[in-house]
């Protein structure tokens, strides 16, 4: 899991010091005591699936070679790949997939389960102590979970091939076989990892604990090099060196990719920005334009901004342009466009939505604004936050993106004359003005 930001000097965090913490790690401080019990248990399964492995399975000769060998990779590439991680690191509330199922799916399919367990706990473990110094008890169950993973994956191959991964016929039968165990140990991961984010964090969404399709695809990448790293080991253990370098290569194209997205991004709600939404709102619209459809355009004002951070502060006033964000992402499709404009002031593109659907829209938004009470914020004297919203229509209200998003603009402008709060659509009748005394009791 990410790391919280804190000092490696902090008792919590590190070393010796953090098990003399014990007592102050932050697992106790987590939303209920069924997460704790699901923290420990899964760490427990880990450390006594590992003690009953070691008693039960003896240890074959041939795995001394590929276990050193999967723990000495481990170690060179979080070196080498520091300045990389340091680089992703600095990028807080990015997901984060660190590669390093390489070298854990390779010892899953090698190695007796008590070394395999070894192997991935010394490489969370110096990941943790070179590069990230998150909570020791995240650490740990990151680690414990993908422990268990492991015994799942090496219980599927136990129970569905009768020879171990170095003896397997190189055909296609095995290689489906390892192929389904790869996607046992994927899930049972994910499954325990999601479990433990969305229930360990307030107020999280299922959709906040899980990663994006493309952040799993490159997990189930990592696993695959894993298999081609474990054959490599078992039949030509030169290719070792092949593997570590198109991982390196693989891990610098991630930071690339993330670097990419977060100058696509605005910072404080996760949004397109400007400059991105336009680009896109662009070639959206272009689209549009040869199938002769309508297309929906919003603009969204948080009402008496301002007056919020001057009283309450900005750091106030950054929660609520991120509740407003989440809503947003919440009431429409993942296929429209939704940016912030500068400020407090949103932009939405709805693809393939003619005016009567851009009106139900925006008054759906505007009202589970007002409903919403800001997570995390006190403002005893804020009742609700509330938006104006103005709308426009492709073609109907102009034929480029400039004039939909001016027309779209003005009809927000009407809206605010009229008392804030208020949904107005271009080419509507104005509602009357309402003067700034008859609304000064709205914040």
């Amino acid at each position: 899991m990410a790391g919280d930001g804190r000092r490696r000097d902090d008792p919590h965090v590190t070393g010796g010091l953090a098990i003399v913490g014990i007592p102050r790690w932050g697992l106790w401080q987590l939303p209920n005591r069924a997460v704790i019990a699901y923290v420990l248990a899964v760490d427990l399964v880990a450390l006594l699936g590992a003690a009953a492995a070691f008693v039960l399975i003896p240890i074959a000769g041939g795995d001394l070679f590929p276990c050193v060998a999967l723990m000495a990779c481990s170690v060179l590439y979080t070196e080498l790949s520091r300045p990389i991680e340091k680089i992703r690191e600095s990028y807080k509330g990015a997901p984060h997939i660190a590669l390093m199922s390489v070298w854990i799916f390779a010892a899953v399919l090698l190695l007796h389960p008590g070394l395999a367990a070894a192997v991935i706990v010394l490489t969370f473990y110096y990941r943790w102590f070179r590069i990230q110094p998150n909570p020791l008890y995240r650490r740990t169950f990151s680690a414990s979970a993908t422990v268990v993973s492991g015994y799942a994956a090496a219980g599927f191959l136990a129970a569905t091939s009768p020879v171990l991964f170095t003896d397997m016929p190189r055909n296609i039968p095995a290689f489906l076989l390892v192929v389904a165990a790869a996607l046992v140990f994927f899930t049972v991961n994910t499954l325990l990892m999601t479990i433990a984010v969305y229930y360990g964090t307030p107020h999280t969404k299922v959709r906040d604990a899980l990663a994006t399709p493309a952040d799993y695809a490159l997990e189930l990448a990592t696993i695959a090099l894993g298999i081609l790293l474990a054959w490599a080991l078992a039949d030509w253990p030169i290719a070792l060196a092949l593997i570590i370098g198109i991982t390196l290569v693989l891990h610098r194209s991630v930071l690339i990719r993330q670097l990419r997205d977060q100058a696509r991004l605005d910072a404080k709600t996760g949004l397109l920005n400007s400059e991105s939404w336009r680009k896109a709102a662009d070639d959206e619209l272009a689209r549009t334009a040869s199938t002769g459809q309508e297309t929906g355009v919003l603009m969204l004002d948080l009402d008496h901004f301002k007056a919020i951070n001057d009283r309450h502060g900005h750091p106030t006033g950054d929660v609520l342009l991120r509740m407003v964000a989440d809503t947003l992402k919440d009431e429409v499709r993942s296929s429209d466009l939704v940016g912030r404009f500068g400020g407090e002031e949103f932009v939405l593109l709805l693809a393939k939505t003619g005016r009567l659907h851009a009106r139900n829209i925006a008054e759906r938004i505007r009202q589970r604004v007002a409903s919403t009470s800001p997570d995390g914020v006190d403002m005893p004297d804020l009742e609700r936050v509330t938006v104006s919203i103005g709308v426009a229509v492709y073609p109907q209200d102009g034929t480029s993106l400039d004039n939909i998003v001016k027309a779209a603009d003005r009809a927000l402008y009407v809206a605010k004359r009229a008392g804030r709060n208020q949904v107005f659509v271009k080419g509507d009748p104005p509602p009357p003005v309402v003067t700034t005394a008859q609304t000064s009791d709205h914040v």
